[in-house]
């Protein structure tokens, strides 16, 4: 049987695995702060330098959390050309505003970083994500 502590580690482990996994196919994006407020100014940067594929374009974009758990659509914030030799891309932005969302600005939510990048077995264009973690709106 399993105890508590176990399964947490476990369950951290496996967290950790997956945020490693999307850092090798699609590059880490971090947000700096982490509790922003209406209108508050915060820092994004994606790093492509673990991704398997470099990227042609990085679109920022927002989604909002229930229990952990994505719930709706994206809100996007910026969407980013990528020189075939960058590694670093790094903009500073705004919240929105998310009072549409109901209780959005009291609300936890996920900052994504979605890659366009080609195929290499065709021309087709694919789409790939890594995200940053919570972020909490007060």
């Amino acid at each position: 049987m399993f105890s508590l502590k176990t399964l947490l580690v476990s369950v951290v482990a496996a967290a950790t695995a997956v945020s490693a996994q999307e850092a090798v196919r699609y590059g880490v994006v971090d947000v700096t702060p982490t509790e922003l407020s209406a209108g508050s100014s915060f820092t994004v940067t994606y790093n492509s330098t673990l991704a398997r594929w470099q990227p042609e374009a990085v679109d920022f974009l927002l989604q909002r959390t229930a229990n952990g758990q994505p719930t709706g659509g994206y809100v996007s914030l910026q969407r980013n050309d990528y020189a075939p030799d960058q590694t670093i891309l790094s903009a500073d932005l705004q919240t929105p505003d998310l009072s549409k969302f109901g209780d959005g600005t009291n609300a936890d939510w996920l900052l994504w970083a979605f890659i366009t990048y080609p195929d290499s077995d065709s021309d087709l264009k694919l789409i790939g994500g890594s995200t940053s973690g919570q972020l909490t709106f007060a």
